[in-house]
C-alpha cells in the first residue's frame, strides 16, 4: 500500500524564489550628455521648421503676423475726445439723481454725445440701461457739458451704476477719467 504523505503541519516551507527580469531599457538609461544632445536636436528641428514656414509664407502674411505680435489694444484705440470731470449721485426725497460733467478735450466741436448709464443689482447683474442726453447737442472745443438722470420712487432697486459715452449712432466714445482722487481717512 502506498504511504500517505506526511502532514505539513508545523513544517515551514520555503517560498519559491521568483525571478523578475528587468527590461533592458530600464537598466541602460541614456547618459546626461545623450539626453542634452537629443533635446538640442529637437529644439533645432523646431527652429528650422519655423524658418521654413516663414520662407514659404508670402511677405504680406509675415508682416501681418509681426504687426499682430507688436500691436497692443491700446495702440489701436482712437484718442480720447472727452474727459469725465465729475460723476456723483444723491437722494432727494424719493428720487435718486446721477449727474456727470464732461469736457471736450479735442480741438473740434462734438455733436450728439450721449451718456449711457447702466444700473446693476446688489449681486452685480445688469438690471437696466438708460441713455441720457447731454445738456448741449454741440459741445465746443474745451467746453463742458452735463448729463442728469433722475430715477423716481427709488427704493433700492439697484446697488451700483456705471457710465460710458457714445455717439447717437451707437459708437462708443473713449474718454479720460479726470475726476479728482479721493483720500480716505
Amino acid at each position: 500500500m502506498p504511504e500517505a504523505p506526511e502532514p505539513t503541519e508545523g513544517k515551514q516551507i520555503a517560498p519559491a524564489s521568483v525571478v523578475v527580469r528587468t527590461p533592458p531599457y530600464l537598466i541602460e538609461s541614456p547618459s546626461l550628455a545623450n539626453r542634452v544632445a537629443r533635446g538640442s536636436l529637437i529644439f533645432l528641428a523646431v527652429v528650422v521648421a519655423a524658418g521654413l514656414i516663414l520662407i514659404v509664407l508670402p511677405q504680406s502674411t509675415v508682416e501681418r503676423m509681426i504687426h499682430g505680435l507688436q500691436a497692443t489694444k491700446a495702440a489701436d484705440l482712437p484718442p480720447e475726445k472727452i474727459a469725465l470731470l465729475y460723476l456723483g449721485d444723491e437722494m432727494t426725497g424719493k428720487e435718486f439723481h446721477i449727474r456727470g460733467i464732461v469736457r471736450n478735450i479735442s480741438s473740434e466741436p462734438l455733436q450728439k454725445l450721449d451718456a449711457t448709464v447702466r444700473l446693476y443689482s446688489t449681486e452685480n447683474t445688469l438690471l437696466e440701461t438708460v441713455v441720457v442726453r447731454m445738456d448741449q447737442d454741440v459741445i465746443p472745443a474745451d467746453a463742458t457739458a452735463e448729463f442728469h438722470l433722475t430715477y423716481p420712487n427709488f427704493m433700492g432697486q439697484f446697488g451700483t451704476y456705471s457710465v460710458d459715452f457714445k455717439w447717437r449712432g451707437g459708437e462708443l466714445v473713449p474718454y479720460k477719467d479726470r475726476r479728482g482722487t479721493k483720500f480716505l481717512k
